[in-house]
C-alpha cells in the first residue's frame, strides 16, 4: 500500500475516502510553494481529482477540475471557510481583511467594498489612469535587457496609491511603501511565524506598522475631504443603514486590497507584457487596435477591444493572480462524492486547473485564439477562474483588467519590445512572488 486515507466514510456512507502518498517531512510544503501544478498532476495520475497531501504536518486535500472548483466555491451547506486557512497563511498581517471573513460578517463587508468597483467608478478610474500611465511611460526604461518587472511593479504601486488613496507621494515615500508591501507579500511564505528580529516575520509586522500609521493618516482626511479615490468610496459608504466602516475597518481593508491589487496587477501585466514581447503577432494586433482606439479609451472601450480582452485571458490562464483557492472545512462534509472531515484545508490548483489537456488543447500554448468568437466556448464556468470564483472571488478583477489593459495600451503606443529567453515561462506556475524577464525595449 503506497497511499494512506485522509478519513474513513460510515460503512453506511456512499462517500469515498479521500487518499494521498505517505508523508514526507517538509516535501509536501516545498513542493506545494515552488511547483504546485506539478505537485497535482502527480496527485491526480496517482489518486484522481480529489486526493490530499500533508503540508507543515497538516493534511491538505487538493481538490481538480472544474467541477470540484464549483462545489468548493459554490458552498451550498456553509461548509467551508475562508479565515481557518488564510488565519493560518497571512496570520496577524491581514486579520481583519476581507480574506479572512466568513458568513454574515462577510456578506456585510464586501457589499460595502463593491461600492468602490461598480462600473462608474471603474470607469472614473480609467480617466485617472490615463494620464499617471502616459506620465509613466516617459521614463520607462530602454535598451537591451531591461527587467520588466521592475517598472512594471513600481507603476502598479503609483497608480494604486492614487487611485485607491488619492496620494500621490515622493519617490522616495513610494519607494518606503514599496519595500513594505514587499515585505508583507513575502512574509506570507515565510516558515517561521515568530516576530524574532531578522526574519520575515518580524519585517512584516514593521511594514505593517508603516502602512498603517501613513492609512490612519489619510482616512481621517478623507473622512474631512472625500475625492474620487476608492478609500473615500470606503469613507462615505452605507448599505441599507448597514452602517459604515470604523476608521481601523478601512485600515484593515486598504491594507489588504492594496496588497491584493499591488500583487494581482503586476502579475496580470507582467504575463501580458511577457507574452507580447514573445509574440510579436499578437503585439502587432494590439497596438494595431490601440490606434484604433485613441489615446484615453473609456473602460466599455477597454471591454470591447477584442484582442486586448483575449491576450489578457490567455495571459492570466497561463499566469493566474490567484494560483490557488483554498478553503477550510468547519463540519464533516463532502466534495465529489469524497468524505472531507472537519479542520480539513481544501485547495483549488488553478494553475493546474488551467493546463488540464482534458479542457485546454496544447495547454502551455499561447493563444489568445481560444478566448475569441466561436472558440471562446468551455465547457464549466469554472474551467477559467484566474481570479477566484464564488463569494470570496477577488473584487478587483474588473480593476485588473482596466489597469493592465491601459499600461499595455499606452506602452504599444510608445515602445516594442521583444523577449528572447523563456524563463520566465518555465517559472510560470511557481507559487512564488511575481517572477521579471529580461526584455530588450526600443522607442517607437
Amino acid at each position: 500500500m503506497h497511499h494512506r486515507i485522509l478519513a474513513s466514510p460510515d460503512p453506511q456512507s456512499t462517500l469515498r475516502a479521500v487518499t494521498g502518498p505517505r508523508a514526507v517531512p517538509l516535501f509536501g510544503a516545498l513542493r506545494l510553494r515552488s511547483d504546485p501544478t506539478g505537485l497535482a498532476q502527480d496527485l491526480r495520475r496517482a489518486h484522481g481529482d480529489i486526493a490530499f497531501v500533508t503540508v507543515l504536518g497538516r493534511d491538505v486535500v487538493v481538490a481538480q477540475g472544474p467541477a470540484a472548483a464549483a462545489e468548493l466555491v459554490g458552498d451550498r451547506d456553509e461548509a467551508f471557510a475562508n479565515e481557518p486557512v488564510y488565519g493560518f497563511a497571512l496570520g496577524s498581517l491581514f486579520e481583519r481583511g476581507i480574506l479572512l471573513m466568513d458568513a454574515d460578517e462577510h456578506r456585510r463587508h464586501r457589499r460595502i467594498l463593491q461600492t468602490a468597483f461598480t462600473r462608474t467608478r471603474l470607469d472614473g478610474y480609467a480617466q485617472r489612469l490615463h494620464p499617471l500611465v502616459s506620465s509613466a511611460m516617459a521614463n520607462f526604461p530602454t535598451g537591451d535587457g531591461v527587467d520588466m518587472r521592475i517598472p512594471l511593479k513600481a507603476i502598479a504601486l503609483d497608480l494604486a496609491l492614487e487611485i485607491f488613496l488619492g496620494a500621490r507621494l515622493p519617490r522616495a515615500d513610494v519607494d518606503r511603501m514599496n519595500r513594505a508591501f514587499v515585505e508583507l507579500i513575502e512574509a506570507a511564505g515565510a516558515l517561521v511565524r515568530l516576530p524574532i528580529p531578522g526574519t520575515r516575520w518580524h519585517r512584516a509586522q514593521q511594514a505593517k506598522t508603516v502602512l498603517d500609521d501613513y492609512m490612519a493618516d489619510v482616512v481621517s482626511d478623507r473622512r474631512r475631504r472625500p475625492g474620487a479615490d476608492l478609500m473615500s468610496a470606503l469613507c462615505s459608504a452605507d448599505i441599507d443603514g448597514a452602517g459604515r466602516l470604523s476608521d481601523a475597518e478601512i485600515v484593515d481593508h486598504m491594507r489588504f486590497m492594496l496588497f491584493a491589487a499591488h500583487d494581482t496587477a503586476t502579475i496580470a501585466m507582467t504575463s501580458m507584457v511577457y507574452r507580447l514581447g514573445r509574440h510579436r503577432r499578437w503585439r502587432d494586433e494590439l497596438r494595431d487596435e490601440a490606434i484604433d482606439l485613441g489615446t484615453r479609451p473609456g473602460l466599455g472601450e477597454l471591454r470591447s477591444a477584442v484582442a486586448t480582452d483575449a491576450v489578457f485571458r490567455e495571459s492570466v490562464r497561463l499566469r493566474p493572480p490567484v494560483p490557488v483557492v483554498p478553503r477550510a472545512a468547519i463540519k464533516d462534509t463532502e466534495l465529489c462524492g469524497h468524505l472531507i472531515p472537519a479542520g480539513a484545508f481544501v485547495i483549488v490548483p488553478i494553475g493546474a486547473n488551467h493546463r488540464r489537456p482534458d479542457i485546454w488543447p496544447d495547454p502551455a500554448r499561447f493563444d489568445p485564439g481560444r478566448f475569441i468568437g466561436e472558440r471562446d466556448r468551455r465547457d464549466h464556468p469554472m474551467a477559467w477562474m484566474p481570479f477566484g470564483g464564488g463569494r470570496h472571488n477577488c473584487m478587483g478583477m474588473h480593476f485588473a483588467y482596466l489597469e493592465s489593459a491601459i499600461v499595455v495600451h499606452h506602452l504599444l503606443e510608445a515602445y516594442d519590445w521583444t523577449v528572447s529567453s523563456d524563463a520566465y515561462e518555465r517559472d510560470d506556475v511557481a507559487l512564488t512572488e511575481n517572477v521579471g524577464f529580461l526584455a530588450d525595449v526600443r522607442p517607437r
